[in-house]
């Protein structure tokens, strides 16, 4: 399975103020979905399909101001997170397959979140990354056991950077 993804910005953030630059960030999130595509743990996913050889998907940038809206409009969380993906795949009933290819939905990362949580901001994101990208497949992590699940995906596509 391949994929397409395109990077965003919801706010005028430099990136570069964060010592990051989009080329080699480009860079590691492709890496890091070729760990993510190619793992056995995923295969469970209906994303995995004869009718599906290519996901697409969007990463936004934004500020803790935007997420903190965006968390309060759609999940009643009047604070900022540091990531909350729009899955289209599983949650829209108007999601569709085109030319064998899945448009999975987009994943929204605050910047400033990122960089409060994480000693090394890159590997932060791409955790944060990966997280989505999980939901955007399907996995979710309301009880324990799919927490652990995530998490323990997470850290191991991190080790494999």
């Amino acid at each position: 399975m391949n994929s397409v993804f395109s990077i965003s910005k919801l706010d005028n953030i430099n990136l570069r103020k964060y010592k990051i630059t989009q080329k080699a960030l480009k860079k590691d999130i492709k890496k890091l979905v070729d760990i993510l595509l190619n793992l056995p743990e995923l295969k469970k996913s209906r994303v995995f399909c004869p009718e599906i050889s290519k996901v697409r998907f969007e990463i936004s940038f934004c500020t803790n101001e935007t997420i903190k809206k965006i968390n309060s409009k759609y999940r009643s969380k009047n604070k900022p997170t540091d990531v909350i993906t729009f899955s289209l795949f599983y949650d829209d009933e108007n999601s569709f397959i085109y030319r064998k290819t899945a448009d999975l939905g987009q994943i929204i990362i605050s910047i400033e979140k990122a960089y409060e949580q994480g000693e090394d901001l890159r590997l932060e994101i791409l955790t944060l990354i990966a997280h989505g990208i999980l939901h955007l497949f399907g996995f979710d992590h309301l009880e324990k056991k799919d927490y652990d699940f995530v998490v323990g995906i997470q850290k191991k596509v991190i080790k494999e950077l």
